[in-house]
């Protein structure tokens, strides 16, 4: 049966396309240990998420090196715990909030001489979501997130001369700022809810300047991508869900929920 359509609802504030999630989640998740099938209901979790390739670019360059030549590949290593809201079996509005690790992969030729120090620091990310259109078991969704990790002194670059000594003594720190826009399409069938889709991500990565040497901004460089998974739902109140991210970025998510 066709229902008709709802709007989708953004939040935005000041994603590592950030995971994305089941497109048809506020339908999946059914009835909670308190609340009723269609009224408001709530779910909390725990989030693991790594993303493996991230490829970004600088437009600018600085005087005395090449940007582009500081590092070839960025990841990110998550561990977060969420809380969402549910209106209707239609609208989700979520959050996150954990600790992430950021990393340097592999090293442009030629290389700048650098070394980077990255640590758990504190991470945040929040969005919305909705179901668009029901028909039988599939159901369209589109969804919107932003995930952020703020400038912390447990990460950041340094940069060498030729006898690997720093150019300054300062820490260049890092900060990430991440907006995504997803669509996919999902099936329900009995306990498993497996999924597909595309996002749109940019993603925008800081380094802030010291004496010397000034701030640089890094872009992502694949803005599209395409994001499956498979959630698994037991009793309508747990759920675990397994997702892959590809082309924009190579990324893995699991994320266990239960519904109240």
């Amino acid at each position: 049966m066709l229902r008709t359509f709802f709007p989708l609802l953004c939040l935005s504030s000041a994603l590592f396309g950030f995971y994305v999630g089941n497109p048809a989640a506020p339908v999946v998740m059914g009835s909670g240990f308190f609340s009723g099938r269609y009224l408001v209901k709530g779910a909390s979790g725990y989030l693991y998420d790594y993303s493996t390739i991230k490829k970004y670019h600088a437009a600018g360059k600085e005087a005395l090196f090449n940007p582009n030549s500081v590092f070839k590949e960025f990841g990110i290593h998550s561990q977060m715990g969420n809380l969402s809201m549910m209106l209707l079996e239609r609208l989700e509005i979520f959050g996150y909030v954990g600790g992430s690790k950021e990393q340097t992969q592999g090293k442009p030729h030629p290389a700048a001489m650098t070394s980077f120090k990255g640590h758990y620091q504190f991470s945040w990310a929040t969005g919305s979501k909705a179901v668009l259109l029901n028909c039988g078991p599939f159901s369209l969704g589109g969804s919107f997130s932003y995930f952020g990790i703020p400038s912390s002194p447990k990460s950041y670059f340094r940069y060498l001369n030729r006898i690997n000594l720093p150019i300054n003594f300062g820490k260049q720190n890092t900060s990430l700022s991440e907006w995504q826009i997803n669509g996919g399409l999902s099936g329900r069938f009995g306990f498993l809810s497996p999924y597909i889709g595309g996002t749109w991500l940019y993603s925008k990565l800081h380094i802030s300047g010291t004496s010397g040497i000034g701030a640089i901004d890094y872009e992502n460089e694949d803005k599209w991508g395409l994001f499956f998974g498979l959630t698994v739902s037991v009793t309508g109140k747990f759920h675990i869900n397994l997702e892959r991210r590809l082309y924009d970025e190579s990324g893995y998510s699991l994320i266990t929920s239960a519904v109240f």
